[in-house]
């Protein structure tokens, strides 16, 4: 009676699972299809959007935000694809994530603060691209923006990645967007410089620049007393592409035609006066 009993069960089992081979057949197949296919959908869907935004000129900014944004769409398409092909009901997984929203919510907390602030930015736009930026998580040439940070490049070549949130909500300058800016030199001579020689000499420099933008005119003036130098104050207007090789230009400049004139230009040093030798007199 048990022997048939355990005939019965077996017979039982395989034909429940012969019944669900072919059910699952497909849902092994559908998945890898999915799987095969999320690369070429994102290349279509990237491919696509960039035609698109190319033909209507838009902002590259908004263009990597938007390209950000659309990928992480079709990552969710995909995603409830694959959980269509398992099995399991969009409508029962929306709503277990309901139910969980507080800390679904919380935990996504600081991404939903840099989605706002990539908005935020692209909105008020305080800066554009390649447009150089100083900000306190860091500084150089802005690269590309996305739904959740912000890439700058350095001048050396390093990319530095600033959370949308953290740069929508600090100071930041821009020092690419006026297209003039003004060249502020400190010039340090020894107090036995002829004063009048110096202002002569910088402004000689200046005059003889090609892109230093004359009519905006210098200052050249004698601005501090320092313990060991005079220093004066040498202040240019250059283009902003221009602003590095001008400055670069001018202090190499100053070295040059200092040592031709004998203008001394201070460094540390100091004094010792022997008072005992002066009492044995």
């Amino acid at each position: 009676m048990s022997n048939l009993n355990l005939d019965i069960f077996f017979q039982s089992l395989f034909s429940s699972i012969g019944s669900k081979i072919p059910t699952i057949t497909l849902k092994l197949i559908w998945i890898l299809l999915i799987v095969f296919l999320s690369k070429p959908i994102l290349k279509l869907v990237n491919k696509t959007s960039k035609v698109i935004m190319e033909r209507h000129k838009v902002d590259p900014l908004l263009k990597t935000f938007l390209l950000s944004l659309l990928n992480m769409i079709t990552y969710i398409f995909i995603f409830f694809l694959l959980i269509g092909g398992i099995g399991i009901k969009a409508t029962s997984l929306i709503t277990i994530l309901g139910t969980a929203g507080i800390a679904i919510g919380l935990a996504l907390q600081g991404s939903l603060t840099n989605l706002a602030g990539g908005i935020l930015i692209l909105l008020f736009k305080p800066f554009y691209k390649d447009d150089y930026i100083e900000t306190s998580s860091g500084s150089g040439i802005v690269d590309s923006i996305r739904i959740l940070y912000t890439t700058i490049v350095t001048f050396d070549n390093k990319k530095v990645i600033i959370p949308n949130g953290a740069l929508a909500n600090s100071p930041l300058t821009n020092l690419s967007r006026n297209p003039e800016r003004r060249i502020d030199l400190v010039i340090s001579v020894n107090y036995d410089s002829d004063i009048e020689l110096v202002k002569q000499t910088l402004k000689e420099i200046a005059d003889s620049h090609e892109k230093i933008l004359h009519k905006r005119g210098y200052i050249i003036r004698l601005m501090a007393h320092n313990s060991s130098s005079l220093d004066f104050a040498f202040r240019v207007w250059s283009s902003t592409p221009n602003y590095w090789t001008v400055r670069f230009d001018l202090l190499e400049e100053v070295i040059t035609k200092f040592r031709e004139r004998n203008i001394e230009i201070p460094y540390n040093k100091l004094d010792i006066y022997n008072r005992t030798s002066e009492l044995n007199k």
